[in-house]
């Protein structure tokens, strides 16, 4: 099986962050995928790109989530979600 690439845009003090990324980490204990965190406060470009719509998630770089991650879903895109960009090996 191939791994995805999942990209999380946050900040500090963005409690909808933090609760999403309990949901990207609880289903990563289950599918294994490349996670990078990005902290946008450390951006200007970032920060005026999501700054108000954070948190952000991308597999294979296409957004999937934005403020909030339905577990669920998540799970589906990542398990059948071919569609989404390019396939890294894993």
């Amino acid at each position: 099986m191939l791994q995805k690439n999942v990209s999380f845009y946050t900040k500090p003090g963005c409690l909808l962050c933090d609760e999403a990324l309990l949901q990207v980490n609880k289903v990563r204990s289950e599918i294994p995928f490349h996670l990078e965190v990005i902290d946008i406060s450390h951006s200007p470009g970032l920060m005026q790109k999501h700054g108000l719509h954070i948190p952000v998630v991308l597999i294979n770089g296409v957004e999937v989530f934005r403020y909030h991650v339905d577990e669920a879903e998540f799970r589906t895109l990542l398990l059948n979600g071919n569609e989404l960009g390019n396939n890294t090996p894993g």
